[in-house]
């Protein structure tokens, strides 16, 4: 070998080294995150809805219990859903994803199960459909039915009630 050839040759052995180590410049694109809704009942007339982290307009229909909101343009639906209820697993909050005509979604809370919809655990997040061949996910999340903690100020009192009468006790009985 002449040196022109020596001294060539561990810069191809680096090349072709790196070529073997290196990532093809040409492959698939990352799949699309998918999309997110996130619906929080927080009391019987009270329903937040966003969706991708963005706020929706919901509309109480009636009274209590019953809401709608519009659904993203291009939202193809994957039929309704149901959570049960944190407190009474044999109620559910029952969310239909709209129809080719409605283009809403329609959400009931605290209805007997269907049998016509899946079941899902409250705070499960499962797959309602797609916007432009993008998955979209739903989220339930009952907060108006959770026993609810009571405050510390009247926590306070109440124990510092309790030990003023244990002191009485003990000075009329010791």
């Amino acid at each position: 070998m002449s040196k022109s050839t020596l001294k060539i040759l561990p810069a191809l052995m680096i090349a072709i080294t790196a070529a073997w180590l290196t990532q093809p410049v040409f492959g698939q694109a990352p799949a699309p995150t998918p999309h997110q809704f996130v619906i929080t009942e927080n009391s019987s007339t009270s329903l937040a809805a966003t969706y991708d982290g963005s706020p929706l307009t919901v509309n109480l229909i009636t009274s209590s219990d019953f809401w709608t909101f519009v659904l993203p343009v291009g939202f193809v639906t994957g039929a309704g859903q149901q959570w049960t209820e944190p407190d009474n697993s044999s109620l559910v909050n029952l969310v239909i994803f709209g129809t080719d005509i409605t283009h809403a979604a329609i959400i009931t809370s605290d209805i007997s199960s269907s049998t016509q919809f899946p079941i899902n655990a409250d705070g499960a997040s499962v797959l309602v459909g797609t916007v432009g061949g993008v998955d979209v996910f739903a989220t339930f999340h009952d907060l108006g039915d959770t026993a609810a903690v009571p405050d510390t100020g009247t926590t306070f009192s109440l124990f510092g009630l309790s030990l003023m009468g244990l002191a009485f006790l003990r000075r009329k009985v010791c």
